[in-house]
């Protein structure tokens, strides 16, 4: 890895705050880009456009997948923005790539009965059932992701006001709200964590793992897939699917879609409009699986000439 390059990831790390995950991916796709620059007797100070284009070819011929394809091209736009606004080169080879276009997947999300069914799987007493509870709620009454859920602390819960501060990408800080379910699971939660956390080694973290732990990401996607799997979902669920399940209902029940976006943390609203056709994908199979005539148009018939329609009567022929 290049010096260069080197203080390029140390400026995302240290002043655009980018997570160490963020960071570590920066640095595994500007190193195949330098490792494809060398194979072409080239160095990243003196690549041109056509290695760029060239780099993202033989990705695209070993098999990546374009969104693999397209986040590595980012990288490499990205080192030659920083390089040229901080003088350390004089072009940017990367800036006229375009990337691959990326065919875009309706998110994955439960339907509000399902997710009902979902957040009643975690009734009963006990350490479990509470936490869970608590989680599902909060998952579901924030959006938030599960990296947010995870880092979660006491200090940032607000009962009373119903509201949480939650840290997102960049750093970012937003307030996300609590809703009466959430607050009410969460005040019955507290006292199974008060009596879980080890006197030695308090805890600021909202919700503990059974060892009185912080409850990571993985035991949170854990005890997901473990309870939609219980009460038999049509899909696998990821904590996601609680982040995509509350934006498509909060869409779907009128919200605006500026305000879905300051609740999720999105950036640009461009991230956001996907909901928009989240609902009418959800519209159209309540449609068609309540509907008794609704059936694809490709799949329906025309009726025979002369055939007798609903009233019983046949169609007359057009002359």
């Amino acid at each position: 890895m290049s010096a260069k390059t080197d203080e390029y990831l140390a400026y995302l790390a240290a002043v655009r705050s980018l997570s160490p995950r963020t960071v570590a991916s920066y640095r595994e796709d500007l190193a195949l880009y330098e490792a494809a620059c060398a194979r072409s007797g080239v160095t990243p100070d003196d690549a041109g456009p056509a290695d760029v284009r060239a780099f993202v070819a033989g990705m695209v011929r070993d098999g990546y997948a374009t969104a693999s394809v397209n986040r590595a091209l980012s990288a490499v736009k990205g080192l030659y923005r920083y390089l040229t606004r901080y003088g350390k080169a004089l072009t940017n080879p990367a800036r006229d790539v375009e990337a691959l276009p990326l065919a875009r997947r309706l998110p994955g999300f439960l339907f509000e009965g399902e997710m009902n069914e979902l957040l009643d799987s975690t009734a009963g007493d006990g350490f479990a059932p509470a936490r869970d509870s608590a989680l599902f709620e909060t998952m579901y009454s924030t959006g938030c992701r599960v990296s947010e859920l995870s880092n979660l602390t006491m200090a940032a819960v607000d009962l009373d006001s119903g509201r949480a501060r939650v840290r997102g990408k960049g750093a970012k800080e937003r307030v996300v709200f609590l809703s009466a379910p959430a607050v009410a699971a969460i005040r019955a939660w507290l006292p199974y964590r008060q009596a879980r956390m080890k006197a030695e080694r308090l805890q600021p973290w909202l919700f503990l793992n059974a060892r009185g732990g912080k409850l990571t990401e993985r035991g949170i996607a854990w005890i997901v897939e473990r309870r939609s799997l219980a009460v038999g979902l049509r899909s696998r669920v990821s904590p996601h699917g609680f982040r995509h399940s509350f934006a498509t209902h909060m869409v779907g029940r009128g919200a605006d879609i500026r305000t879905v976006q300051a609740m999720l943390g999105h950036e640009s609203i461009s991230t956001t409009q996907v909901y928009t056709h989240v609902d009418i994908e959800r519209l159209r199979s309540v449609y068609q699986r309540a509907h008794p005539h609704a059936e694809s148009p490709a799949a329906a018939v025309p009726p025979r000439k002369g055939a007798p329609t609903r009233g019983g009567r046949p169609r007359k022929e057009q002359a």
